[in-house]
């Protein structure tokens, strides 16, 4: 007789290297100058103190698709500028993800010594398996994205070389 287990991840860490200090790395998160430069170039707009509000707001492009205005929101929980922002992040990316809780999301940036800055971003997903799965890349950057390793790697393709990719 086999049996089998299922395990549920209800955790993601993406963790990245890039060579910026961490200020010009946490702008880049946080300003919606610089943060619909890169990824999925939805700008993002934050209310950068405890309790502030966050916004991802959908490009035309996208609402031309029919995703509507706000594709994410979230509060602000804690905040040590450049070096951690926790929030709460809820997406609005279908019927599935609106009817999911909200999670939990953590950025967390450690310069070294040299000036480049560690990266790690942890999004806690409990209860949310619709949302985990966008998160983490399933349908691909083709095939309606490539989650969280697909934006912290344009991150880092966009301060290390002034392009985001495929720009």
């Amino acid at each position: 007789m086999t049996t089998a287990t299922e395990t549920t991840v209800t955790t993601q860490v993406y963790r990245v290297y890039i060579n910026a200090p961490a200020l010009k790395v946490w702008d880049a998160i946080t300003d919606p100058e610089w943060n619909g430069r890169y990824g999925y170039h939805a700008r993002q707009e934050y209310d950068l103190r405890v309790g502030g509000a966050y916004r991802a707001l959908a490009t035309a492009e996208m609402r031309e698709f029919g995703a509507p205005e706000v594709l994410i929101d979230g509060e602000i929980l804690e905040l040590d500028p450049p070096r951690r922002l926790v929030q709460t992040w809820h997406a609005y990316f279908d019927e599935a993800t609106t009817a999911e809780p909200t999670t939990r999301l953590t950025w967390e940036l450690h310069e070294g010594d040299a000036g480049s800055t560690e990266l790690t971003v942890t999004h806690e997903l409990t209860g949310a398996p619709g949302t985990a799965s966008v998160v983490r890349g399933d349908g691909g950057p083709g095939g309606g994205g490539g989650g969280w390793a697909w934006i912290v790697s344009d991150l880092k393709t966009f301060l290390e070389t002034g392009s985001a990719i495929g720009s």
